[in-house]
């Protein structure tokens, strides 16, 4: 081979493997190509799932969210608390058992016109829960009526009534005085009256302190029933409705407090029962053996029918009978 040929051919190798080393990056490694298509669906799959989570997690914080807001409104909406003696059926159950004792009847709408001296020192015993001259409810009773009707013929009664208030004397009232109280009955405004301060000195405490104690309708029940008798009173009275729940809770914790409500309700009658038995007019326990009953029963509800027997007479109360009623 000649020398310029041999010389060509050197020169065609040297540049052909020149060439071939280009191509091949000078031994860098080769990217696969991607299919843009397949990334772009991936990334949309995976922004979608990523939305979906981000998504379902505001729901439940949402939903979340409403629950406790639902809860709050629950707790603060008077219409999902439980019910309780202070209206509808439970409160004409709980008159008409206050009104057996009271006034001998369950009717305890005929009671508004009762009138009469009882003997238990306390003066004039009337209306619809016993409301007494010698213990100024009787007298609330007559100003709050004055408010409603300025001209009623009982006004003229007023300054007796605080002349006798705290002691058993009828003085300046006697007969005129009762038969302008049978009168005035017959007046819604009278009515209203009586049931303004059966409310205020009585329904409502009783109701809150047996919410405060944790107590249901029947707890509430004989709360109210102690209340008529003995008036709200002070911690330091132990005739008092006051002075009887401070000698309870000293014998028993309330639900409240992580008690047993039969246990606490029997500690309750059993404070109440020696100041009952120290006043001569009511020495015959009837209401506290009532009591006893619906505690036996469990009738912590204030269930219907109820049987029950009240200074020897017998009593029934039916739920068509408390339709009946006012």
């Amino acid at each position: 081979m000649s020398k310029i040929r041999r010389f060509k051919w050197v020169l065609l190798v040297l540049v052909s493997g020149a060439w071939l080393l280009g191509l091949s990056g000078c031994g860098a490694p080769t990217k696969m190509p991607t299919d843009t298509n397949q990334s772009a669906t991936n990334r949309s799959a995976t922004n979608r799932s990523h939305q979906r989570q981000a998504q379902a997690d505001r729901s439940s914080q949402s939903r979340s969210g409403t629950d406790r807001s639902s809860q709050a409104q629950s707790s603060a909406d008077p219409t999902t608390q439980p019910p309780t003696i202070a209206s509808g059926r439970l409160r004409k159950i709980a008159f008409a058992l206050v009104a057996s004792a009271e006034n001998s009847t369950t009717a305890y709408q005929s009671a508004y016109r009762y009138i009469e001296d009882i003997g238990d020192g306390r003066g004039y015993t009337a209306g619809i829960i016993g409301f007494t001259s010698g213990t100024g409810d009787l007298l609330q009773v007559v100003q709050r009526y004055q408010k409603l009707a300025p001209e009623n013929k009982l006004t003229q009664y007023l300054p007796a009534l605080r002349q006798v208030n705290g002691t058993a004397s009828h003085r300046g009232l006697g007969k005129p005085f009762v038969r302008a109280w049978h009168q005035a009955s017959q007046d819604p405004k009278m009515i209203q009256a009586q049931n303004t301060i059966v409310r205020q000195e009585y329904l409502d405490p009783a109701v809150s302190y047996a919410q405060r104690d944790g107590l249901s309708p029947l707890g509430q029940y004989l709360y109210y029933d102690a209340l008529v008798v003995h008036g709200p009173g002070t911690k330091a009275e132990a005739d008092s409705f006051q002075g009887i729940r401070a000698a309870a809770l000293k014998k028993a914790p309330t639900p409240a407090q992580g008690g047993k409500q039969a246990t606490y309700l029997k500690a309750f009658l059993a404070a109440r029962q020696p100041v009952m038995l120290a006043e001569t007019a009511h020495q015959d326990l009837s209401r506290l053996q009532v009591q006893r009953q619906l505690i036996a029963a469990g009738n912590f509800q204030l269930k219907l029918p109820l049987q029950w027997r009240m200074y020897g007479d017998q009593y029934h109360l039916t739920a068509a009978m408390v339709k009946q009623l006012p």
